[in-house]
């Protein structure tokens, strides 16, 4: 292991640097929400409303017990209160909830003002005629309890409850930038055209005069680069009424010469675009910020993903907003953390399922250059008895993550649902599968999604290969598939992927592989390389064999240029407690012993839930992904007891031009170029090792890797 640890030491000033950069990203609108703002951030918290304890926000009162048999689902309370002086009561005044799940209620001084359903998405309440001067109790009953009427109503992830976004007090200038149709920044950028030449772009805000008199204002728009050079700048005289009741919109449209592309990876690029009201005095009033990027993209059937008139094949992870001991209610620095990984891994690609995340993982895919998925949580279920109810939430959750989400250029595909089957859809909830139902109600929210959003795709993804009644009829700009061959199903030939993608692309076109994998512990192993013994039990989720599942997804992947976009699901653990799966450990593949706390666990990440072990797979789709950072890395490095005189094979993931394997300092084999068609899975000869301890190396590119074996 010393090479390695070599190796991350060189990489420290790459981690600090990146670190610096990912915080340079943060949203601004963080920054320009409001003339003045303050983070809520303490609050008390009781389960029953009558024991009290004080909580930093974010929080979810499933942070510990969603990673357990059952976890709890029903109402919890949080209050808290705001000190407000006279000169704030002369402003208009809002709370911001960046998320309330699974629903919220919010009292302000004892007075009931808004039932919130919806739990990933950002909204707001206008505090006018709510409070008083001196302090105000804001109360918040948070409800996570199963609701037919509200998406997800089933899902394979917990649907943690709680105040698991941050929550604002925004004081605002009386004449303002509005909210309510542009979402948390507050202001929209379309770029309906682009090209190498020329780029269009269309600014549009909603102003709000709270002053109680007709007022005369100019607002500047402005387009910086990112050297804060000015690209673009106009100024509009207004004249706005005295009522607020109806806001003046806005809309600006113009054109760029010559635009800086935002390229992906290679040149994520970000223009700021800037609106400012002014008084006829020339004070400032409030300003909105937002950094945009002009690409222009398309899927197609048969060639793949193209990225600025270029082929530009999507690979990368799905994640969930989830991080062990808290649940979904993860900090900003732990985002950054994760992205650090993400980095390093080198994917263009992330499918954030299976809900909107916090605005600022959209924010760093923006700098990064990463493109996206993002969905609403429609996930399992539409059956024959949903009611009216049920969609108006699904259409409710649809229009609020477009709305805030709007200006990010990372962003390319809006989900619809994922995985409407016959799981979930029980008498209990909405009786059985409606497909039909499914058919139409997809085509009404892609009609409005499309209305919302012109310029980007949207589209489903599905598990049954389009095979349900109706669903080549589905209406979509694109068509994703969860297929875990190897894994669910044809055990012994995750191949198989290759044949069922091509029959869903000639019946549905522009398709996807939006979820495979397998589950892995990575503490436990088999000597064993037959893929139907490897799942005959699911108490066993060996690392070898998620490690073969992986290898020949990515050989099948390799061979479907028609695919715009491939998910490894998932980039890390996530807790279901539904799930008691993969919690036998073993270090050499004949002893097991039983380890409570890989139980309710889906493990099919390809880092642990806690971050602190990466699985072999991970290797593997870094030495494929990332082209700017060497890779060596041997796998099974944690069965580290061999039987004496049994043949063991060395098996490294490496994107070096060629690889030397060493055995205690003396070589063994060079292999001059990789022998396995990826390029990127060297596979050694079989080699007798005598009883003792041996240091096995693997040298390749001046980068090597080394793990110890006992051999017994």
């Amino acid at each position: 292991m010393t090479a390695m640890k070599n190796k991350n030491n060189k990489r420290i000033p790459f981690v600090f640097i990146l670190t610096i950069l990912l915080l340079s990203c943060l949203p601004t609108w963080g920054q320009d929400l409001g003339t003045d703002m303050q983070k809520l951030v303490d609050w008390q918290f009781s389960l029953d409303s009558i024991h009290w304890q004080q909580v930093a926000i974010p929080h979810s009162y499933n942070a510990t017990d969603g990673h357990s048999h059952k976890y709890y689902r029903g109402k919890a309370y949080y209050r808290r209160n705001v000190v407000l002086s006279e000169s704030d009561l002369r402003r208009p005044l809002m709370l911001l909830f960046e998320g309330a799940a699974q629903q919220a209620t919010i009292e302000i001084n004892g007075t009931k003002v808004q039932n919130h359903k919806g739990g990933y998405t950002p909204f707001w309440i206008n505090l006018k005629g709510l409070v008083r001067k001196g302090e105000n109790r804001i109360e918040v009953t948070c409800d996570n309890h199963e609701d037919v009427n509200l998406i997800p109503v089933s899902s394979d992830f917990n649907k943690n409850g709680g105040l698991h976004n941050p929550v604002w007090l925004l004081k605002m200038s009386p004449i303002y930038f509005s909210p309510t149709n542009t979402g948390l920044y507050r202001l929209h950028v379309a770029t309906p055209h682009v090209s190498d030449r020329e780029a269009q772009a269309c600014m549009r805000a909603d102003i709000v005069n709270a002053s109680g008199s007709r007022q005369q204002v100019s607002v500047d728009i402005t387009l910086l680069d990112k050297a804060g050079k000015k690209v673009y700048a106009s100024q509009r005289n207004l004249r706005l009424p005295k009522s607020a009741a109806q806001p003046v919109t806005i809309v600006d449209s113009f054109t760029v010469q010559q635009p800086h592309l935002w390229n992906g990876l290679k040149d994520p690029y970000l223009y700021q675009a800037v609106m400012t009201i002014c008084d006829k005095k020339g004070h400032k009033l409030d300003e909105v910020k937002t950094k945009i990027g002009f690409r222009y993209f398309q899927a197609t059937a048969d060639k793949g993903f193209f990225l600025n008139g270029k082929s530009y094949p999507l690979h990368g992870v799905s994640e969930h907003q989830d991080i062990d001991g808290k649940a979904s209610a993860v900090s900003d620095s732990d985002i950054i953390c994760d992205y650090q990984t993400i980095k390093e891994l080198g994917c263009n690609f992330l499918r954030l399922a299976h809900y909107p995340h916090r605005d600022i993982e959209y924010a760093l895919c923006d700098s990064l250059g990463i493109i996206v998925q993002t969905e609403i949580p429609w996930v399992n279920v539409c059956g024959v008895n949903a009611e009216p109810a049920y969609f108006d939430n699904i259409h409710q959750q649809m229009r609020e993550m477009i709305t805030s989400l709007y200006n990010h250029p990372s962003i390319v595909f809006w989900g619809m649902w994922n995985e409407l089957d016959s799981w979930g859809n029980t008498d209990r909830l909405q009786g059985k599968i409606d497909c039909q139902r499914i058919v139409d109600e997809s085509a009404k929210l892609y009609d409005d999604a499309k209305q919302l959003d012109p310029y980007r795709l949207v589209g489903v993804t599905d598990c049954s290969l389009y095979q349900r009644d109706g669903y080549i009829h589905l209406k979509g700009d694109f068509f994703s598939e969860n297929r875990y061959n190897g894994w669910y199903y044809n055990h012994d030939n995750p191949a198989n992927i290759r044949k069922e993608m091509n029959e869903i692309h000639q019946k549905m076109g522009v398709v996807n592989i939006s979820e495979y994998g397998a589950g892995c512990n990575p503490f436990c192993h088999i000597t064993s390389t037959d893929m139907k013994q490897m799942r005959a039990d699911d108490k066993y989720h060996y690392e070898e064999h998620a490690n073969l599942v992986h290898e020949e997804h990515v050989r099948q992947i390799m061979q479907m240029p028609f695919l715009n976009f491939t998910s490894a699901w998932i980039l890390f653990d996530f807790p279901v407690a539904d799930r008691q799966e993969g919690y036998m450990d073993s270090d050499d593949g004949i002893h097991f012993k039983e380890n409570v706390q890989r139980k309710y666990i889906n493990d099919k990440g390809l880092v642990t839930r806690d971050r602190k072990t990466r699985k072999d797979a991970f290797y593997l789709y870094k030495a494929w992904w990332n082209h700017h950072e060497p890779t060596v890395y041997i796998t099974g490095r944690r069965m580290t007891r061999l039987q004496a005189n049994s043949d063991y094979c060395v098996k490294a993931y490496s994107n070096a031009k060629s690889l030397q394997l060493f055995v205690d300092g003396q070589p063994i084999q060079f292999l001059e170029h990789c022998p396995d068609p990826t390029n990127i899975i060297w596979t050694f000869c079989p080699i007798k090792l005598a009883p003792g301890k041996h240091v096995i190396r693997v040298e390749g590119d001046n980068h090597s890797d080394s793990v110890e074996k006992l051999v017994e």
